[in-house]
């Protein structure tokens, strides 16, 4: 059909003098229409002088003049088709030509005219020209619909289409934040209880690390698959189920805290650990999607950041309030994930599968990576098993064996993740320099603060003698600071490279260990416990905003619910890991008759928790490279 355009153009190259350059000009239009800039205007006819009487020199020919008003037409034919061939993917462009040039020799054809308006148009090297015409009777082309399921280019980093308005995203973001505060909040009220639930169940001191092993393992065998799977279905029914979930297990819990329902009392548990891992990775998919790298996906995650030690304190607090009733701390956390399933229902939007390139293929669960969620779920629970019950069972052979096996099976996946499509880890965060070593040290400072926080409330219950709901006002520091370290990051993280913002996030970690060290049974609250307390909160925050930062704008928006799982499996192999290895540590160096941990043995933990984030400072100081924040798309 080309071909036949340019015949046309060349037949009338004979023509009278004065439709000379209109000929040219056409001829020109044609054979630059697949070219990237959109050709100059040319001189219109309305620039004929039809009012000046005839001198043999400007008068035009009648045949001419139709000639030349068909030539006009087919010039704006053709702006029109270049217009259109530069709107459409280099994908699409072999359908679409040969359906326009049939379209334009059929307007040559039947010589039809339309009403046109001007429009100005940027060619792809900048150049500006106002030969775009568009019919009036065609919608504007910003109005016509986008490809189904292709990347979202926002024009700015104001509110999210998705959401709509300031309210919905308050809503919105609060919803998906509390994945992290349940997950801390759940820790909180158990921990501050540990005298308290052991007499209820009757469990022994070696049962004692399962109130919090149950739900760590659990919770990191969850967040290994529901991250990659948020990314292939729809998470919003995935979210909401998992709040309705979580409320059915609750309610059972309350009826669990009895000596011969012990045993469903740790399935309640490992329940929970299940459910809240699911929200924590899916809602990480989910803000990864809604939000684009830049200065409002900051605030948001540092938002979800300040949900860990705020969750914590207030856990700790309704645990230390419902001491001598256990059973409504569970029909309590019933309640509220009841409204939380609500507001997600409300408030979270329909999001489908979305595709990184044009043209593709949205995945779907048909490339889930079954063979790599076998052994990796394998290999974290033996391995997360046999650290939880090492300490419990004095290192027995089947711990090592466990353990062994685990580590066997993690690298099996390892190897198996390499050979298939669509891996549960994106494998160009491995490729990412600096990525190992900012999951090297996040292991250790987070492992580090983990194991100081759970031997700090022993320090205060069993040393000190304080009662659970005292110890849940020493922890208001974690609420009151973790919005403050929201506050720093969301301002400092567009304006200082993100690894500096890593270091200090290292040394708060080691702060709340060093404040622990010189205490003693009498030393005030105020001297010590409270400062180290404060400045000890500032490390998850930081670390967890810079880190979740990096990995989710560091790979494409279909694995935003991968990445983020990976990053919540790292903090609970640390938290498992560094607690056994802490556990150890204290026992060589002081152990009571009782089998509890005395006072030299919790000094020997917290130097352990010292050394630990202290070295993942100088592993960020040496080998990782966070630039500065800026606004971006995600990458392909």
């Amino acid at each position: 059909m080309s071909q036949t355009v340019t015949e046309t153009a060349t037949e009338h190259s004979a023509m009278n003098a004065n439709t000379a350059g209109a000929h040219e000009s056409f001829g020109a239009t044609i054979s630059h229409t697949n070219q990237p800039t959109i050709p100059e205007s040319r001189a219109s006819l309305d620039s004929w002088d039809f009012a000046t009487p005839a001198n043999g020199v400007q008068t035009p020919d009648p045949l001419l003049l139709r000639e030349a008003l068909r030539v006009q037409d087919a010039d704006q034919d053709i702006s029109e088709l270049t217009r259109e061939l530069e709107r459409v993917t280099s994908q699409q462009r072999g359908a679409h030509m040969g359906t326009a040039m049939e379209n334009l020799a059929r307007s040559m054809s039947n010589n039809s005219f339309e009403s046109y308006e001007l429009q100005r148009t940027t060619s792809r090297r900048g150049q500006t020209s106002t030969l775009g015409r568009r019919p009036s009777h065609l919608p504007p082309l910003e109005e016509l619909p986008d490809e189904a399921n292709t990347p979202r280019k926002p024009d700015s980093q104001g509110i999210p289409p998705e959401l709509g308005s300031f309210a919905s995203e308050v809503v919105f973001v609060l919803v998906c934040s509390a994945g992290q505060l349940l997950f801390a909040w759940f820790l909180g009220d158990i921990n501050v209880n540990q005298t308290q639930l052991k007499a209820a169940l009757g469990i022994q001191n070696t049962q004692l690390p399962w109130l919090v092993g149950a739900f760590n393992i659990a919770n990191g065998l969850s967040v290994m698959l529901s991250g990659a799977v948020t990314d292939l279905v729809a998470p919003k029914f995935l979210i909401v189920g998992a709040f309705g979930f979580l409320t059915v297990w609750n309610i059972i819990g309350a009826f669990s805290l009895t000596p011969s329902r012990s045993i469903l009392f740790f399935i309640v548990r490992a329940m929970q650990g299940l459910a809240v891992g699911t929200l924590v990775s899916g809602s990480m998919s989910i803000l990864g999607r809604v939000y684009n790298p830049g200065l409002r996906k900051t605030k948001v995650f540092s938002c979800m950041a300040a949900m860990a030690p705020f969750g914590f304190w207030i856990g700790a607090l309704q645990g230390g309030a419902l001491t001598a009733h256990l059973p409504w701390i569970f029909g309590s956390n019933a309640v509220l994930c009841a409204l939380c399933a609500v507001a997600a229902y409300f408030t979270i939007p329909a999001l489908k599968p979305v595709v990184d390139t044009p043209g593709a293929e949205a995945p779907s669960i048909r490339q889930f990576d079954y063979i790599g969620a076998l052994l990796a779920v394998s290999g974290s629970v033996c391995l997360l098993f046999g650290l939880t019950q090492g300490g419990a069972s004095h290192w027995a052979p089947y711990t090592y064996a466990l353990i062994g096996a685990g580590v066997l099976l993690l690298g099996g996946f390892v190897f198996a993740e390499s050979r298939v499509a669509r891996p549960l880890i994106p494998t160009r965060l491995w490729k990412t320099p600096g990525f190992a070593p900012l999951m090297a040290a996040y292991f250790l400072g987070f492992g580090a603060f983990i194991s100081w926080q759970f031997y700090a409330i022993q320090f205060w219950l069993r040393i000190q003698h304080v009662s659970p709901i005292t110890v849940a006002l020493y922890l208001l520091p974690n609420a009151l600071v973790g919005i403050l370290a929201t506050y720093i990051v969301s301002r400092v993280m567009h304006k200082v490279p993100g690894h500096w913002i890593y270091v200090c996030s290292m040394i708060a970690f080691a702060l709340g260990p060093a404040f622990f060290l010189p205490q003693t049974a009498n030393t005030s609250y105020w001297a010590l416990s409270m400062p180290g307390i404060a400045l000890c909160t500032f490390g998850p925050d930081l670390s967890f905003a810079a880190a979740s930062i990096f990995i989710t704008s560091n790979v494409a928006r279909s694995y935003q619910g991968s990445a983020g799982s990976l990053l919540m499996t790292i903090q609970n192999l640390s938290a498992a890991i560094v607690t056994s290895v802490a556990d150890v540590i204290g026992a060589q160096v002081d152990m009571n008759e009782s089998g509890e941990v005395g006072l030299q043995g919790l000094r020997a933990i917290w130097w352990f928790g010292f050394a630990a984030a202290m070295l993942g400072a100088v592993i960020t100081v040496v080998g990782v490279r966070i630039p500065k924040e800026e606004e971006k798309e995600h990458v392909i």
